[in-house]
C-alpha cells in the first residue's frame, strides 16, 4: 500500500463518507493520468475533485501527469481541493480531519504557480 494512501487517502475517506458523502477512488492506468485521487458528491453540496498528498515542509509535489491535467481541468472549473497533511489516522489526528475537511467549502486550493523545483504551492 502507498504511504499517501495509508497515511491520507483512507482517513479522509472513511470522515467524508462519515459526513455523508459518497466517494470514490480513481486509479490512474496506462490509459488514464493526472486525475486527482477522490471524486466526492454529496445530496446538498456540488461535486468535487480531491487530491491527497502526503505535506513535504509548506509543499506538495504533482505527478507529470497532474502538471499538465490539473491546469486544463480548472481551465474548465473543475473544482480539485488538495488535501494534504503528514498523516490522518487514528483519534489524535481528528482535529486535522476536521480542519482539511472545512477546506472543502472554501474556493478550490489549486493555484498553478510552481517554483523551481516544480512543486504545487498551496494557498
Amino acid at each position: 500500500m502507498q504511504r499517501e494512501t495509508r497515511l491520507i487517502v483512507k482517513p479522509f475517506k472513511l470522515h467524508l463518507e462519515s459526513a455523508g458523502w459518497i466517494v470514490e477512488n480513481i486509479h490512474g492506468n496506462q490509459y488514464q493520468a493526472g486525475l486527482p485521487d477522490l471524486y466526492i458528491c454529496h445530496a446538498r453540496y456540488s461535486p468535487r475533485w480531491v487530491e491527497c498528498k502526503v505535506m513535504i515542509g509548506n509543499t506538495v509535489s504533482l505527478t507529470p501527469a497532474q502538471k499538465i491535467k490539473f491546469p486544463k481541468l480548472a481551465s474548465h472549473n473543475v473544482p480539485i481541493f488538495v488535501i494534504a497533511a503528514d498523516d490522518l489516522r487514528g483519534e489524535v489526528n481528528y482535529s486535522k480531519r476536521v480542519r482539511l475537511y472545512k477546506k472543502l467549502f472554501d474556493e478550490p486550493n489549486v493555484w498553478f504557480t510552481f517554483n523551481k523545483k516544480q512543486h504545487m504551492l498551496l494557498k
